[in-house]
Order: structure tokens, then C-alpha cells, then sequence
């Protein structure tokens, strides 16, 4: 069982083959949300975080990432996946991305990190 009883679809794991970084998504539920999880990313192994309007194989259609620089962590999607059903309801979703080096450079070029390991 997920958060306040009612179940959470498991995360779906995605592959594709090309991803165009619109840019940075932010508002005041998204900053609540990108508060929410700082102190998760401090105690994992994240090095930078951006919230980013993302395209995939060059659809014109926009979704929401959480894009992260650091190791794969299933743990960590979950956490993520439940902070943001309490700001956003489980309705929502949020696609996580773990960053290879020059995508993370591609991503720079239109979003801020909004979290940085220091």
C-alpha cells in the first residue's frame, strides 16, 4: 500500500531515444515540491537536480522531469514519486531522468539546478 492507503502504481522504467530539454519548470507548487525533496537529495547520491518541461523523439508535446545527475536509485524514485503525489495528487506524474554527462550539459543550456551537492 502507498501513502494514506491507496496504492501506487510502481514506477515504469522508459527508454528513449531522444530527449529535447525545453527548459526550466517552475511555479509555486513546483518549488513546494522541489523544498520537499532537497533534504532527500542531500542524503543521497545526487550531485545537481533541475525540474524541466521536456520532449521525447521530437514530439511537440511537453512533460514534466525530475532530471537528475547521480547514481540510479530505485529508493529514490520512490521518495520522489510520493512527495510529489502529496503536492501534485496521484493522478499526476513525473517522469525521473538519470543524466548522462552530456545531456546534463544540454539540460544547462535552458534550467537551472535547483539543487546542488556542495
Amino acid at each position: 500500500m502507498g501513502l494514506f492507503g491507496k496504492r501506487q502504481r510502481p514506477p515504469e522504467v522508459r527508454t528513449e531515444r531522444k530527449i529535447r530539454f525545453v527548459g526550466e519548470q517552475d511555479g509555486p507548487p513546483e518549488r513546494d515540491l522541489k523544498e520537499l525533496l532537497v533534504p532527500e537529495l542531500v542524503s543521497s547520491a545526487v550531485k545537481r537536480a533541475y525540474l524541466a518541461r521536456v520532449a521525447y523523439d521530437g514530439g511537440s508535446s511537453q512533460d514534466v522531469a525530475l532530471c537528475v545527475r547521480g547514481t540510479d536509485s530505485v529508493a529514490l524514485v520512490r521518495t520522489v514519486a510520493a512527495h510529489f503525489a502529496t503536492v501534485f495528487g496521484r493522478e499526476s506524474h513525473l517522469d525521473i531522468l538519470f543524466l548522462t554527462e552530456p545531456q546534463e550539459k544540454e539540460l544547462s543550456r535552458v534550467c537551472r539546478p535547483f539543487y546542488g551537492a556542495v
